[in-house]
């Protein structure tokens, strides 16, 4: 993402570390606040399956499930 990403916002004629620091910067700040916001945001509604072992076996399955599935539609993407 970032190597087809990057190249838009870089100007070879200009010095190249204050592009890149600046860059740098605002991709962190972006991704930091939007996964703190989003986590912040979902934690309560996981709250309630982390209380007891049966919510958590519930929340394993799901994301188990979920990372399965994905693994195999990769799988056959790239066939």
């Amino acid at each position: 993402f970032f190597l087809a990403f990057t190249p838009q916002f870089i100007r070879p004629a200009a010095p190249l570390a204050p592009q890149y620091l600046i860059l740098i910067g605002t991709i962190v700040a972006v991704d930091v606040l939007v996964m703190w916001f989003f986590f912040a945001a979902t934690a309560k509604g996981f709250r309630r399956f982390t209380r007891n072992a049966r919510g958590q076996r519930i929340l394993n399955l799901s994301f188990g499930t979920l990372f399965i599935f994905v693994a195999a539609l990769l799988v056959l993407m790239h066939q």
